[in-house]
């Protein structure tokens, strides 16, 4: 992708012409909520506690389905508050785990199922509805939407103390957040918010900070889950995640002001209604079909098609426990030692990685997600390489500028797209891409199944091929 095109104007057919003529109006509200806004407060902070909170739980609540799988079907409970752990080698045990773990999956799948094809709708809606009546309503309803699927999941620990618990409640719990759009709205939204206050030369920047709040949100509930359950109860920690919630949610209510300025005749109440007119679909089917030139189309789906093989290719790490305490005889300890190296690494490359590289060297943004990319392929080929295990520190730390990509690639589609249309954009991109873990999870299971005997570490050189694919695509 040649950058330079951006500036051309022969990039535009007649029909973007119109719509870019816009912008402008786009300009003025980032300047009016610049004035507006003395401390520039935005969404990252509720955004890190959305995903401290959903990374607290996420573990405990695969662990919950084992469980109240193996009590519907019988089980004595103190044989099923051992499967899924490390504390008993029992066969009678693991007998129980063979019977219990294809349910237990069937209902973690449609889980999956759920949060990754139910929000394409709600994300295209939603994020129609945000181009024209603002991010902070949308960002409010989704977090909404997550605080009553947390308060379900919540009591359903809590019932589960008491009475036994049917596993495929927990597939429902998940509707509430599903329907609005789930976390590809709720990051379409925010992206589409830094978007309208951010200008050509500090975009990427600001977008590579929320990419490290999630980040870091994920990592942080992630390490913190195992010493809350220590702590506390399992109920106790769906509380604390639920309060973090609550405590995002009234932060952007108080705090964040709205980048766009709907008309002063538009109440929120029939703003809402407008949501499900069939004005909003015309409107999506008529950004659609707008004229557009070849240029910018094939920029958006090269964009596209590089999101969802970075997303193919991250289905690896599904196996990278079983690949290192295979090969190297890792325990969890030791593992979650190189998560934590790995995950640090990819939030310095957004937190200072982009900034340096922007305000020093100029490099543009197509350079940046090359150069993210390029790292990846060569700390998979390094880690299928390894026969130690410290070399696997070794190839994450050699290649630390990994996990660019996302802001730059989110940063081009904004200099690509009106303004009326950017978190359109984004969100049925992001649906789209939320679509692959399907996929790589049913890949990357696979493989290494059929590879572990002879190759354990063949899967690390799949995952660099994948790479590979995006870096020819974005080349």
């Amino acid at each position: 992708m040649d950058e330079s095109a951006f500036s051309s104007g022969s990039m535009y057919s007649s029909g973007e012409e119109e719509q870019l003529a816009n912008e402008g109006l786009r300009l003025s509200r980032s300047v009016r909520w610049r004035e507006r806004t003395r401390h520039h407060v935005t969404f990252e902070p509720a955004l890190m506690l959305f995903c401290f909170a959903i990374a607290l739980s996420e573990i405990q609540l695969n662990q919950q389905i084992i469980y109240q799988t193996c009590r519907v079907q019988g089980y004595e409970r103190s044989d099923c508050l051992l499967l899924g752990t490390e504390d008993s080698p029992r066969p009678a045990v693991q007998e129980i785990e063979a019977q219990v773990q294809p349910a237990a999956a069937s209902v973690a799948t449609v889980i999956v199922v759920i949060k990754s094809v139910v929000p394409a709708a709600g994300a295209l809606l939603l994020g129609a509805w945000a181009d024209r009546y603002g991010r902070k309503p949308v960002v409010l309803i989704a977090g909404c939407g997550l605080l009553l699927t947390y308060f379900a999941l919540t009591s359903l620990n809590y019932l589960s103390s008491f009475v036994e618990i049917n596993p495929w409640y927990y597939v429902l719990a998940y509707v509430p957040f599903s329907i609005p759009g789930g976390m590809p709205i709720l990051g379409a939204t925010i992206f589409a918010f830094i978007t309208d206050i951010t200008n050509d030369q500090n975009r990427t920047i600001r977008m590579g900070f929320v990419t490290a709040s999630i980040l870091t949100g994920v990592m942080a509930g992630t390490y913190a889950s195992r010493y809350v359950l220590e702590w506390t109860s399992v109920t106790a920690l769906f509380v604390m995640a639920t309060c973090c919630i609550v405590v995002g949610l009234v932060y952007i209510a108080l705090f964040v002001e709205d980048s766009i300025v709907p008309s002063a005749d538009s109440e929120l109440g029939s703003s809402l209604a407008n949501l499900f007119s069939t004005g909003l679909v015309r409107e999506i089917v008529q950004s659609g079909r707008r004229k557009r030139s070849r240029f910018v189309w094939v920029i958006l789906w090269l964009v596209v098609v590089t999101s969802g093989l970075m997303e193919l290719a991250a289905g690896s790490g599904l196996v990278g426990y079983k690949f290192t305490h295979r090969k190297f005889e890792w325990g969890r300890h030791q593992y979650g030692h190189f998560q934590l190296v790995d995950q640090s690494l990819v939030i310095l490359a957004n937190l200072v990685g982009i900034p340096m590289l922007k305000k020093i060297f100029d490099w543009p943004d197509t350079l940046l997600a090359l150069i993210s990319v390029f790292s990846f392929v060569i700390c998979s080929i390094w880690k299928g390489l390894s026969s130690n295990g410290w070399q696997l520190f070794l190839a994450t730390g050699m290649t630390g500028l990994k996990g660019m990509e996302a802001a730059a690639l989110l940063s081009v589609c904004s200099y690509l797209l009106p303004s009326s249309e950017i978190a359109k954009f984004f969100g049925i991109a992001m649906a789209i891409v939320g679509l692959v873990p399907l996929a790589s999870e049913a890949l990357f299971v696979s493989f290494y199944e059929a590879t572990m005997m002879a190759n354990p570490e063949a899967f690390n050189f799949l995952t660099a091929g994948i790479y590979g694919g995006a870096l020819l695509v974005l080349g």
